[in-house]
């Protein structure tokens, strides 16, 4: 970014409704002008989405998972990925610079990745505010195809919920998830975005 902001503040800022204050302003003609909303769910995804990658690397890089969830944990990180790269480029398009991994120090809890359950349980709290967020940000942001984009990411979210659980990284199976707005989302999150 061309003027130094911390990823807390960033959260901070999308939590509260905020118009980015901190950040530059827009060009005068962006490549697809977006609303102050929606540059904050693109904000908050993008650095949430680093997170899950993050996530995923350290429980691969630790021996408590074995066998076939070592697999999905790879694709799930590979999905993670792609959708950071997907957000990054909606946030290009309106003439700002999205956030990369190298912008945060993650902070996870000592024991996160000690055990498979206590995996499950670290991912599914950061998918869970992920598939919130996304869900609200179908109905909240104005572009179409962002619409369509984030639709797409909640159901990646949900798949990524249900492979855990079907690995027995123990997951919650909810019939009617519940979405969530940026500051509920951001709360969550926080403590592991250092």
């Amino acid at each position: 970014m061309t003027k130094s902001i911390s990823r807390r503040g960033l959260l901070a800022a999308a939590a509260g409704g905020a118009a980015f204050a901190a950040l530059p302003a827009l060009p005068a003609k962006p490549a697809l002008a977006v609303s102050d909303e929606e540059l904050a769910y693109a904000n908050f995804s993008v650095s949430s989405e680093l997170l899950l990658a993050d996530l995923y690397e350290k429980a691969l890089a630790g021996t408590s998972v074995t066998g076939d969830a070592r697999s999905t944990l790879r694709i799930c990180r590979h999905a993670a990925l792609q959708h950071a790269r997907a957000l990054s480029g909606l946030l290009a398009g309106a003439g700002q610079d999205a956030p990369t991994a190298e912008d945060f120090a993650f902070q996870w809890p000592d024991r996160a990745f000690a055990t498979p359950a206590a995996t499950g349980a670290t991912a599914r709290t950061v998918l869970q505010a992920l598939l919130g967020v996304y869900q609200t940000a179908v109905t909240a942001v104005s572009e179409p195809s962002y619409r369509t984009l984030y639709a797409s990411l909640a159901a990646s979210i949900g798949q990524q919920l249900g492979a855990l659980t079907a690995l027995g990284l123990r997951g919650v199976v909810e019939p009617f998830p519940v979405a969530v707005d940026l500051e509920r989302a951001s709360s969550a999150l926080e403590p592991y975005l250092g």
